[in-house]
Parts: structure tokens; C-alpha cells; sequence
């Protein structure tokens, strides 16, 4: 057997018109992380969007990020010139994250690593990715770089051609292992672990050398809805879900020993079918009387959120709900699969205001822009959740390649979508129409706002 292989690992840059931190860690990398050190690897982790990076925060020429309440906050960013298809679009364009000599001071007191595996996130954050390829191989010159993530899966072919990575991993996670080992010689200890997603070890938020304010949890993996502008169900098409004791063991465990008391649920269905496993979790730390506080910024499903539901969300310390109510028009649910039917939404909000929820705490989601949809109907739900008594949340429409919704938004948009993922943007509003324009969506953005 060869000798264990040392493995770095890079969560690169955004690169966008605006970029917030709201609990955004790169969950997926760092529990690679995790079962790669348990296998008998050394791993190292270097996160280019480290809003605590020192060098980066005493340069002059960054802009300066802010922290907010609960661990979220506003990235560093530099300002950079904007990609072609942007250019009469009026908006700056920004590099946010470390600045890119911190990035080259960090790789030249690290050992030369045997891999390099870098993540990504969205599809339209592609030039971020590239240039830290670009600077990995220039310090690493020998060493292989594999791209895996959203990016990498999604849009593949064009990740291939232009992000520099010498692989782009689409496989499942369980054929990491032999890909590992036909690449480096050794052979993980934990190979069977690698496609037991409800035993694997808790990501390795060890690596992160910052003081860590807030721990990402997923309790479930996969979604059973298959909503047409979702990506969920091609990211990963099964459904998984963690028992109560692994729960509660990694809350408590990150409590204990770092200190955290802010975590935040990534799961894309968090209360579906989590009367064995989230519940009992739940109600053992009410029951120990821990002083904790969670978030959902992927948000629960409104026909989960009973009256004993609520009423032990609230117990447990909620801090952050947000619903995914995405429009209030009844016909445009049904072609989506009925998630929401009529009616529940009023009764959600109920139930969470009758649990101690106030309207501050309740975030509703509104999908806005997609193929079909008026500006109308986005008023008209933007009003209805004003009036239950919640705060509305816009979520500009982004093309998600692979997707049902991704055949008509090819064809209504004007801008090449299958070759250019800059184009998918939601800030840039590929899809905009005669009779849903640019303008249409800035209304909609200041009538949250009033």
C-alpha cells in the first residue's frame, strides 16, 4: 500500500454583483474532509472566503466585510472588471473573499499536497473557481487539481473546457474511494462508510482555523418533492435521513467542544418525515434546557409546520424561519406538484405566531421571474404575506440547467444559456421579457422593502 496521501482542499471565490454570508459553508467539502482523514489521509482546508482572513482585512484595496447577528455577515470583496455578457448591465461586478495574495501566502507554507480537491457552488460563480485553479496550479505545478460541486455536476462539459481542473467529478460519493486509490495507491481504511451518508462522521469543521461562529447541520440528504426549478432531485436523487441520536450528538458535540450556539440546517426538507429523527433530538436538548439557536436558510415546508411542530421549534430556540411559499397562485402549485395547498399558508403562519413566532422571525420566500409568471401575481403574493403577518422574501429566478423549468427558459431568454452559466445569474435576470422586464423586478424588490 502506498503512503497516505495529503490532500488539500479549496472552497474558492465568489464572483458576482452581490454575495452574502448567511450561513454559507462549504458542508459537502468538508465532510469529504471528514471521511478522508478518518480513511487515513492528511487533509488540509483553505477557505478563499474567509471574512476573518487578517492580510485580507489590513489591505488597502478591499472593500471591508461586517459582521451581523448570529454569525452571518458581509464577505470582503474587490472589485474587478465585469465579464462580457454583463457589460451594459448596471451594476459593479466583485471578487468576494480573501484577497488573492493571501490565498498564494497560505499554499506557500503549506507541504506539497498529492491532490487538490476544490469545490464549487453556484454555476454562475464559474470565474471565481478558474482563478483559483489558476493560482493552485501555478504554486503546484505537479499536483492534479479535481473539481466536484454544483458547478462541476450541472454544468460539467463546460467545466471541463474552462475551469483548468485537470478532473471534474460527477460520480457518486461512494466511487471517491477507488478513484483515490487508483490515483495515489492507498486505499482508504473507512471505504464503506463513503455510501452510508446516515453513519458518516460529523464534516471536519476542525480544519477551519478561525474562530467558528455558527456549525452547518444536515440532518437528511435529498428532497421527495421534484419542484421544477429545483436542482435537488439531480444533485442527488435519493432520500436519506440521519436517526435523533447522531442528531443530537452533533449539535451537542459542537456545542461542548467549540463553543458553538448558532447552527444552521441545510437540509432541502427538514421536517419531512422527521417525527423519529429531527423530533426526539429536539426535545431531548429542550428537555436538558440548552441555550442554543437555529436557522433555516433553506427554508421548512409550510405543510409541516402543525401546532406541535411550531410550539417546539419555538421551545428549542428557532431563531431564523424562513418558508418556502414561492407564489400564492393555486394553479401554478398544482403544475408544481402541490407542496403547497391552499390554505396552508395562512395556517402556518398561525400556528407559528400562536407557538411566540413574531413577524420579524418569519421569512417567506417568493420565487420571482420564472417562465409564466407576471409581475402581477408576485405583487399579489408579496401582498398576502405581508398581510398574514410574515416578512416576503424575493428569490429572483436562476436557470438551473437540467431542470423541467430549464427547457422553457431557454427558449423565452434572449442570452445563451446552455453555453455561457454566467447567464443564469438571478441577479442578472436572464429570463426578463416584454411583459416581465428588469424594471418590473426592481419594483417588486423596493415593495419588500416599504
Amino acid at each position: 500500500m502506498s503512503k497516505a496521501p495529503f490532500i488539500l482542499l479549496v472552497n474558492p471565490w465568489i464572483t458576482d454583483f452581490a454575495a452574502y454570508d448567511l450561513w454559507a459553508k462549504p458542508l459537502g467539502l468538508l465532510l469529504l474532509g471528514a471521511l478522508l482523514r478518518e480513511g487515513g489521509c492528511g487533509i488540509a482546508f483553505i477557505d478563499c472566503l474567509d471574512r476573518c482572513d487578517p492580510f485580507t482585512n489590513a489591505s488597502a484595496d478591499v472593500l471591508p466585510g461586517t459582521a451581523r447577528r448570529h454569525g452571518t455577515g458581509k464577505y470582503t470583496r474587490m472589485r474587478i472588471p465585469k465579464p462580457a455578457v454583463f457589460s451594459d448591465f448596471p451594476r459593479y461586478y466583485y471578487r468576494y473573499g480573501i484577497h488573492p495574495e493571501s490565498l498564494r501566502r497560505q499554499l506557500a507554507v503549506i507541504p506539497r499536497p498529492d491532490l487538490i480537491w476544490v469545490t464549487s457552488s453556484m454555476t454562475y460563480w464559474h470565474n471565481g473557481v478558474r482563478e483559483a485553479i489558476g493560482i493552485l496550479r501555478d504554486i503546484f505545478p505537479d499536483t492534479s487539481v479535481w473539481l466536484g460541486g454544483i458547478y462541476a455536476q450541472l454544468c460539467s462539459a463546460h467545466a471541463r473546457e474552462h475551469s483548468g481542473a485537470d478532473r471534474v467529478i460527477t460520480c457518486v460519493q461512494g466511487e471517491l474511494p477507488d478513484r483515490l486509490e487508483a490515483a495515489t495507491g492507498f486505499r482508504l481504511s473507512n471505504k464503506a462508510r463513503w455510501t452510508d451518508f446516515t453513519s458518516a462522521p460529523p464534516p471536519a469543521l476542525e480544519c477551519i482555523t478561525r474562530p467558528i461562529a455558527y456549525a452547518p447541520i444536515l440532518t437528511s440528504r435529498g428532497c421527495r418533492f421534484r419542484c421544477p426549478y429545483c436542482a435537488s432531485g439531480i444533485l442527488f436523487g435519493g432520500w436519506e435521513r440521519r436517526d435523533s441520536e447522531a442528531v443530537y450528538g452533533e449539535i451537542v458535540g459542537r456545542n461542548e467542544v467549540l463553543g458553538i450556539e448558532d447552527f444552521a440546517f441545510y437540509d432541502d426538507a427538514l421536517l419531512f418525515d422527521a417525527d423519529t429523527s429531527l423530533k426526539p433530538a429536539l426535545e431531548r436538548i429542550v428537555r436538558e434546557g440548552r441555550r442554543l439557536r437555529f436557522h433555516t436558510p433553506n427554508a421548512v415546508h409550510i405543510r409541516a409546520l402543525t401546532p406541535e411542530w411550531c410550539e417546539l421549534l419555538h421551545a428549542v430556540g428557532f431563531e431564523t424561519i424562513r418558508l418556502g411559499l414561492e407564489t400564492v397562485d393555486a394553479d401554478r402549485h398544482r403544475r408544481w406538484g402541490g407542496k403547497v395547498a391552499t390554505g396552508m399558508f395562512a395556517s402556518a403562519v398561525r400556528n407559528l405566531h400562536a407557538a411566540g413566532f413574531t413577524p420579524d422571525r418569519i421569512g417567506v420566500y417568493l420565487l420571482c421571474g420564472v417562465p409564466g409568471q407576471t409581475p402581477a401575481e408576485v405583487a399579489h403574493t408579496i401582498r398576502v404575506v405581508k398581510d398574514a403577518g410574515a416578512r416576503p422574501r424575493l428569490c429572483e429566478y436562476s436557470p438551473v440547467p437540467g431542470t423541467p423549468m430549464w427547457i422553457e427558459a431557454r427558449r423565452i431568454s434572449r442570452f445563451d444559456l446552455e453555453n455561457e452559466p454566467l447567464t443564469h445569474n438571478n441577479s442578472f435576470f436572464a429570463c426578463r421579457r416584454p411583459d416581465f422586464t428588469y424594471g418590473d423586478l426592481l419594483e417588486l424588490k423596493k415593495m419588500v422593502k416599504k
